[in-house]
């Protein structure tokens, strides 16, 4: 069982001047509330301070993610078809600078940090502390509208890296910078390796959650033509059996989840990169 002492350690944890991070999200995924339709995501958006959530969107809906440890569950990551006919949507809302995002559907509420990469990353207490202010008026909403009962069942972090060609690597030769990957293989006079595209699959000790790691390798359109890695590191877990006590305790596992969880997003980049690659975001010596 998680402690606070263990989540709350993170003057310990990797930190870097420079990190590549160009997307954090922090989000929670809970029951459905059979009494939440499309137009409360409308009163949800109209009970924000809108002189600051200024813009909306509608984006198809997150399919549940539940991350089981059982015989079979490691083999069912597949694409999951859901043929339906709830006309539900997820709502988008963002900030007049663009750089903050909440995302709400019936069962899941997600808060995003966008940035551009480089030193613009607010620090993840920043982005934390949006998230909990975003939980409490959301929890609000719910109680003043009478949807029922607000029950998490899971936690999930995400950061979304974007670590372009002529920083820590040239060509795909280059990509032993990133330990899982190694360089890309060639075979002289017969082929060279040009590209990849991937995903790895890690379980959280004592099956805290999962951490899954995406690698993309492409261009990005905008500014201009730039040929990058796009890594996605998301970890995500349970809140467990054990969660008993109402809403209080179970914002408490979920914050705790999140804590552990970008715990092992940052320590996992840092050991899954190469020195060079360390030192050029400008890692800073710690005891890790």
């Amino acid at each position: 069982m998680m402690t606070m002492a263990r989540t709350a350690s993170h003057n310990s944890l990797p930190d870097y001047d420079r990190p590549p991070v160009v997307e954090t999200v922090l989000g929670v995924q809970f029951e459905r509330l059979t009494a939440f339709h499309n137009a409360h995501l409308g009163a949800y958006w109209k009970s924000l301070d809108n002189d600051v959530w200024t813009r909306v969107a509608d984006a198809p809906l997150l399919a549940s993610q539940f991350e089981r440890f059982t015989e079979t569950a490691q083999w069912s990551r597949g694409v999951q078809l859901q043929l339906t006919q709830d006309p539900a949507c997820r709502l988008q809302i963002s900030n007049a600078s663009g750089d903050r995002m909440i995302q709400v559907q019936n069962g899941r509420l997600h808060f995003n940090w966008v940035g551009t990469g480089g030193g613009g990353y607010p620090r993840y207490a920043s982005v934390r502390k949006g998230f909990v202010e975003v939980l409490d008026l959301f929890e609000k909403h719910i109680v003043d509208e009478k949807l029922g009962d607000f029950r998490p069942n899971q936690w999930e972090v995400t950061y979304v890296n974007h670590i372009a060609k002529g920083t820590v690597w040239n060509t795909p030769r280059d990509w032993n910078f990133f330990s899982p990957l190694a360089s890309l293989p060639r075979f002289e006079g017969v082929v060279d390796g040009e590209s990849f595209q991937g995903e790895w699959h890690f379980v959280i000790p004592e099956r805290r959650g999962r951490l899954h790691v995406q690698w993309q390798h492409g261009v990005k359109a905008s500014p201009g033509l730039q040929e990058m890695i796009v890594l996605t590191l998301t970890a995500r877990g349970p809140l467990g059996d054990e969660v008993v006590g109402g809403a209080a305790n179970d914002r408490q596992k979920v914050l705790e989840g999140l804590d552990s969880g970008r715990e092992t997003i940052v320590r996992f980049f840092r050991h899954a990169m190469s020195r060079s690659a360390n030192e050029y975001w400008g890692l800073n010596d710690v005891d890790d």
